[in-house]
């Protein structure tokens, strides 16, 4: 498979970092990130920005549309960010955007990578989440965890409540340089492989195997 989601069991994990990284690694990638909020216009540290050059492209409004047309300036969930700026996210509109591209990057056989905001559950508007849209395009995902207390819990929810779902959770990534990581020097890895049968690695090992 070419075309992947991005979600992770929170926000400010290490999404980003590692769609970033791809974009360098991988040969003709592409990637959006639909939804963003704490976005500032000229941010060259946003996460769309951090893409934007990963990808090679200039930080630009219309650059920057292309791969996140819905921006918010509150660093809230997505829900609470629209509708302080009095706005509304059309769930459809936002699935249809990715479609298109998904469309796109198979037409060109290129890789495409779809961030999602925050968590798998974060809130799109009052009706939809992140899970609802990756349910809806049928297409693998890449699962960012970390190694943090709590993350065996919130990584293992997570799985859960894709699997109900119906989505294929290709691989878990572990981000073991959170500045919450635990010191313990003891990797979540093992116990994430054990209790859900999938394949876990650590992000650093994942973007080395990528290089290969």
């Amino acid at each position: 498979m070419k075309v992947y989601f991005v979600a992770g069991i929170g926000t400010d994990i290490g999404k980003t970092f590692l769609v970033e990284n791809l974009c360098r690694i991988l040969p003709n990638a592409m990637a959006i990130k639909p939804i963003a909020s704490g976005f500032l216009d000229g941010d060259e540290n946003s996460d769309s920005a951090k893409i934007l050059s990963a990808l090679g492209q200039k930080n630009s409004p219309e650059n920057i549309n292309a791969i996140t047309p819905w921006r918010f300036a509150e660093a809230l969930s997505p829900h609470f960010a629209a509708e302080i700026s009095g706005a509304k996210i059309d769930f459809a509109e936002v699935t249809n955007f990715c479609q298109q591209k998904i469309l796109e990057a198979k037409n060109y056989d290129r890789f495409l990578l779809i961030e999602a905001a925050g968590g798998v559950m974060t809130p799109i508007n009052n009706e939809k989440t992140f899970l609802d849209l990756a349910a809806e395009l049928k297409i693998p995902l890449l699962l960012v965890s970390a190694n943090y207390l709590g993350a065996i819990s919130h990584t293992l929810c997570a799985v859960e409540a894709l699997k109900a779902r119906g989505v294929e959770v290709a691989k878990i990534i572990v981000n073991e340089t959170l500045p919450t990581s635990q010191q313990s020097g003891i990797s979540l890895i093992p116990t994430l492989k054990n209790f859900t049968a999938l394949e876990a690695v650590s992000l650093k090992d994942f973007l080395k195997l990528q290089t290969k």
